[in-house]
């Protein structure tokens, strides 16, 4: 690996010059701001209130544009955090919407389409509390259909606020149209599993939530490849912990592209390797928002493949870059480069990928 530790610059667009006049981003930027942990916890407080009462009134439009204007990332945050707490805490009890992300990998030489839903839903959640991811006696539940991402974004903040304020009636408004997999040749697809926990006035959540998989990962590993078994399909379902759904929706959304960059870049390495080449690693930011990786080698112009990222608001480029990194280490791949400009997005009408040779 290389000895100097370039950083990927953040290609994502914010609007420095954004008017602080916008309710939201002000209370945002003064809690950034704030010279001590007592201001600041008011700054957020005032920010969680202001965006409590938009959501009672269905305003989600002024939610949106302080989102789409923030300054900086860290403003972007403390928004969708205060968002995501007005949405979540009600104060006493509540129905909270959960959702598990499931990264699939999945083959098939032949076109297939996986099942939309898990058969046996009471063996699916006797499984997660059989291991303590619901509590032996709390009212929590999946209800086993495939949601594709759109449909867990179709939930917007205003309806999850509205939801977590209905108890078990939140169960109705649940999207339920299942998402099957068509499969051909090789991929990585993100779903979502959902369901509703009841958590009683000051009692913790029926669920554990997020962390990281437990013992609980391969039991249900196993048990979604029986569920979800198609004749002439190799697939390896991968579940993260639950969370709430706008957390969900991140983590789902990250973890798919952390698991599709591992497939892209060891299978890569792999192919080079079998034809006795060297593999060099490159990752660019490029100024469209994406970060571009490839796995290359010199003196070969045909045997590079590329793999594109396109950020979502809350990536975190450090971490991808870090995790890049440790990838290729454990991949056994010593020269990697990190390039430290941000890169135009094409170079005469052609996406710009850099390889071996361009070094």
């Amino acid at each position: 690996m290389d000895a100097v530790r370039h950083i990927l610059p953040d290609p994502r667009q914010y609007h420095p010059q954004a008017s602080l006049t916008n309710r939201l981003i002000h209370h945002a930027q003064s809690a950034l701001d704030a010279p001590d942990a007592g201001e600041r916890d008011m700054w957020r407080q005032a920010l969680v209130g202001a965006i409590g009462e938009m959501l009672q009134r269905g305003e989600l439009l002024s939610i949106s544009v302080a989102l789409a204007m923030v300054p900086t990332q860290a403003c972007y945050q403390q928004v969708w955090d205060a968002l995501r707490q007005a949405v979540e805490e009600t104060g006493g009890a509540r129905a909270l919407v959960f959702a598990m992300p499931l990264v699939l990998v999945a083959g098939s030489r032949e076109q297939t389409t996986l099942p939309g839903a898990v058969a046996d839903v009471d063996g699916l959640n006797a499984l997660l509390r059989s291991h303590g991811v619901f509590s032996a006696d709390g009212d929590a539940a999946l209800s086993g259909v495939l949601l594709h991402p759109d449909s867990l974004i179709g939930l917007d903040a205003a309806k999850l606020y509205r939801m977590s304020r209905q108890g078990a009636d939140a169960r109705a408004e649940l999207p339920a149209q299942p998402a099957p997999i068509t499969v051909k040749e090789d991929g990585v697809f993100l779903r979502y599993l959902i369901g509703v926990a009841i958590q009683r006035d000051g009692e913790e959540p029926p669920l554990r939530l997020g962390g990281s998989v437990g013992a609980w990962g391969m039991p249900l590993m196993k048990f979604l490849g029986e569920q979800l078994k198609t004749d002439g399909v190799t697939l390896f379902p991968i579940a993260r912990p639950p969370l709430p759904a706008m957390q969900a929706l991140v983590a789902g959304n990250f973890a798919r592209f952390e698991v599709a960059l591992q497939v892209f870049a060891s299978s890569q390495i792999r192919r080079l390797r079998e034809l006795d080449k060297e593999p060099v690693a490159i990752v660019s930011a490029h100024d469209n928002g994406e970060l571009h990786f490839t796995v290359s080698a010199g003196g070969d112009e045909r045997n590079w493949e590329g793999f594109v990222w396109p950020l979502a608001s809350l990536d975190n480029v450090k971490l991808i870059e870090e995790n890049f990194r440790e990838l290729m280490n454990e991949c056994h791949v010593r020269d990697v480069h990190v390039l430290p400009e941000l890169q135009p997005e094409s170079r005469d009408g052609v996406p710009l990928f850099f390889t071996a040779d361009d070094l």
